[in-house]
């Protein structure tokens, strides 16, 4: 099965779901405090690395055969990324009164490098955003520098870096939540997204793969009922088994894709894909806002305006600052 991923609906709303969900998950927590919507946004968070890897693999690929290429890779990479996460973090800045050396880590997305770098985490989403930036850094100077092995070989050692990096955080006293936002430590999540595109022929099996999903989420049970009090090598294994689970999804939903063939559907499909970047960096100014207003709060329909607001701020903000960004970056050689 040939994949194009700009005409896999079912990817699209794959992207869509893990955007939205994000952001429910963040309302409910944020606003009646509701400790659990805090770890479901793991899942969502982790279907967005995985997917990243599984779209970004024939970009890589283009890298890997011709390095002139990696210049280009770089510009569209950046230009999609960073110009809405300053005009994020701008709006964040402001909001919470922060100018300093916080805001500067922010910028150059290195608040989570160490353990406790940053002292005050204002823009607390932006750690997976410094995952996906360190890796379209480093990942093309993997390919660059061993251009003579196989493009797979390639990624098993930087996977296997990554792996020798993670384990080393057995033995250091370090928070366990940095383990799971930690820069460094969460690479591994994209290059298993690419992982899962290169060998997308041999495991796109869908009985199979909605079987494994299954047998992962109740795998899944025992570390999620006891997450406050698991160690370093359980929450390895836990995130491990999270990104199995996303592959998984990943899978299944490109297995459906022949079955969207309504145009209306695609196209509403195409919009929510198109939204996520915007409501993944904003909308915990919109919960803050919500929160702040007495009537809002008081509203039995508090759910339904915050989704209409998410839905209309992320429209506009992809159509009138994304879109023309997007429509301007440079192009690979043919």
């Amino acid at each position: 099965m040939k994949i194009n991923s700009n005409n896999i609906s079912s990817l699209d709303l794959f992207r869509g779901m893990a955007g939205y969900g994000v952001a429910i998950c963040h309302f409910y927590y944020y606003t009646y405090y509701l400790n659990d919507f805090q770890f479901y946004s793991i899942f969502f968070v982790e279907f967005f690395f995985i997917l990243s890897g599984f779209v970004l693999y024939p970009q890589l690929k283009k890298v890997y055969l011709d390095k002139k290429n990696i210049k280009v890779f770089y510009y569209r990479r950046w230009f999609r990324t960073i110009p809405p996460y300053i005009v994020a973090l701008a709006c964040y800045s402001i909001l919470f009164g922060k100018f300093d050396n916080d805001t500067l880590k922010y910028l150059f997305f290195v608040q989570k490098v160490f353990d406790n770098f940053i002292n005050f985490d204002y823009f607390s989403v932006a750690w997976s955003l410094s995952v996906e930036e360190f890796f379209y850094l480093i990942f093309p100077f993997f390919l660059l520098i061993f251009n003579k092995n196989r493009f797979l070989n390639i990624l098993f050692l930087f996977i296997l870096v990554v792996y020798i990096l993670k384990i080393s955080y057995f033995f250091n006293d370090v928070d366990k939540e940095f383990y799971r936002i930690g820069t460094f430590l969460r690479l591994d999540s994209i290059a298993f997204g690419v992982l899962a595109r290169v060998y997308f022929d041999k495991i796109k099996n869908n009985t199979i793969n909605v079987l494994l999903a299954l047998l992962i989420s109740i795998s899944m049970y025992y570390f999620f009922m006891n997450l406050h009090e698991l160690k370093n090598s359980e929450l390895f294994l836990f995130i491990f088994l999270i990104q199995i689970f996303s592959i998984n999804m990943i899978i299944i939903f490109v297995n459906f894709n022949n079955l969207i063939k309504n145009k209306l559907l695609t196209g509403f499909f195409s919009l929510l894909s198109k939204q996520t970047y915007s409501i993944y960096l904003f909308h915990l100014i919109i919960i803050h806002f919500f929160n702040s207003n007495t009537f809002l709060m008081n509203s039995n329909f508090i759910f339904i305006y915050y989704l209409i607001s998410i839905f209309i701020f992320s429209s506009l903000f992809y159509y009138l600052f994304e879109k023309v960004i997007i429509e301007n970056r440079p192009s690979y050689n043919k």
